[in-house]
């Protein structure tokens, strides 16, 4: 029999979930929300920056105790109440201009206003035009250091560093909760940040060329099919992944249902929407186990 995934202590369990199915989200969501926002295509920039922090409240929130499931769908607000009561002095409660920007871009304003604002802007009705949207200087500077700062709370408050998992990083905090690496390192991230690399010029200079390059039906010239397609448009073998989520259900299948992965799954689906058929079927699974 293969190593199981659910054989790690549970709150490792909960982290590594936290980080599938909302943090590594939230990251690409956060790369596209900068990248919209310096090529001036705003409204994608609220929606991915709506996003972005609904994803990571939703992960501070479900690894201290609070279910995700269904109640907040996509309010950020609400999220942000729960997160605030939840968190108590270690809440993200305020906005401060970085010390390296120049006083005549940042622009006074509430945290609870800029939520507000990305809550209104980036609402899914963006996406079909429906809604205005308006933009201030330090709009980006702000969501940064909210969603820097709400990325550093995925984790559990009072988990005991080195208890469930290790973090070299951490050994001087060895025994101590994770309340205390937050308040004594207050630039630390307790998750390394993945982002794409690459080169900005597969496409060429003008972003036009994200369109018309390749691309055989909306043709514009020659020069367009010409251009060396880079490796990851085009690669020799296709590439391809599986969700964290088959890969469950994959194990589940292969190393047979255990009393220690019946715990694992009731805490997901008591705590994360995974859709409809996905928690049908691992109930099922878990289910057959007390059948036999």
């Amino acid at each position: 029999m293969k190593t199981s995934m659910f054989d790690i202590p549970l709150n490792h369990f909960k982290s590594v979930m936290a980080q599938k199915f909302f943090v590594a989200p939230a990251d690409r969501n956060y790369f596209f929300s900068r990248l919209s926002k310096i090529y001036g295509i705003h409204e994608e920039f609220w929606w991915n920056a709506l996003q972005t922090i609904e994803k990571l409240l939703k992960a501070g929130l479900v690894l201290n105790g609070v279910s995700v499931t269904r109640h907040f769908k996509h309010d950020i607000e609400k999220l942000w109440r729960t997160h605030s009561e939840l968190f108590g002095n270690l809440a993200v409660r305020e906005l401060r201009r970085p010390s390296k920007l120049s006083e005549w871009i940042w622009r006074d304003e509430s945290l609870e206003s800029l939520l507000h604002r990305i809550n209104s802007m980036g609402h899914p009705d963006s996406r079909y035009g429906l809604l205005s949207h308006s933009n201030h200087r330090s709009d980006l500077f702000k969501f940064d250091q909210l969603a820097f700062e709400l990325r550093r709370r995925t984790i559990g408050l009072d988990w005991i560093v080195g208890e469930d998992f290790p973090d070299r990083r951490l050994s001087k905090f060895y025994g101590q909760p994770y309340r205390k690496v937050l308040t004594e390192l207050p630039e630390f991230q307790i998750r390394s940040l993945h982002v794409p690399e690459g080169s900005v010029q597969a496409i060429g200079e003008n972003l036009s060329n994200v369109v018309h390059a390749w691309n055989y039906s909306y043709f514009r010239n020659e020069m367009d099919l010409d251009r060396l397609a880079p490796a990851t448009f085009f690669s020799v073998i296709p590439t391809a992944g599986n969700s964290y989520l088959y890969l469950l259900w994959r194990d589940l299948k292969d190393n047979g249902v255990t009393e220690q992965a019946i715990e694992r799954i009731t805490w997901l689906l008591d705590n994360i929407q995974i859709g409809r058929d996905a928690e049908l079927e691992l109930q099922r699974l878990c289910a057959a186990k007390f059948q036999e």
